[in-house]
């Protein structure tokens, strides 16, 4: 049952918008602009990881056929990654982005992910 305030999201763009998070991460983000890096993964990101990254999401697109095991075990890898990295005010920088290996990691699980997408 829908309250008042949300609106009924296709399964379609549940997917699509699960793709464009995606895209909004990874290793091109090295070579990018610092204004690029804090929009992307600090705005966009940061928002879109907590609803088209959630287990409950990920594991609908897997239950339609969507996406398989592996890319549901990395999305929710990601997410969990980043949340432990957001949590930290000292690595929540673009300096932090291009030398911490950690930030280095959840970009390239993000860059396995998209090239597991197969839908």
């Amino acid at each position: 049952m829908l309250r008042g305030d949300e609106m009924m999201v296709s399964l379609e763009e549940k997917y699509e918008n699960f793709k464009k998070t995606i895209q909004e991460c990874g290793s091109y983000l090295l070579t990018e602009s610092d204004d690029t890096i804090k929009h992307n993964l600090f705005e966009e990101f940061s928002i879109d990881a907590i609803s088209f990254l959630h287990e409950d999401t990920l594991n609908l697109l897997l239950n339609e056929g969507m996406i398989d095991d592996d890319i549901l075990e990395k999305g929710i890898e990601l997410r969990n990654s980043f949340m432990q990295l957001d949590k930290n005010v000292e690595l929540r920088s673009v300096e932090a982005v291009r030398t911490f290996e950690e930030w280095k990691r959840l970009l390239r699980i993000s860059d396995e992910i998209r090239k597991l997408l197969y839908w």
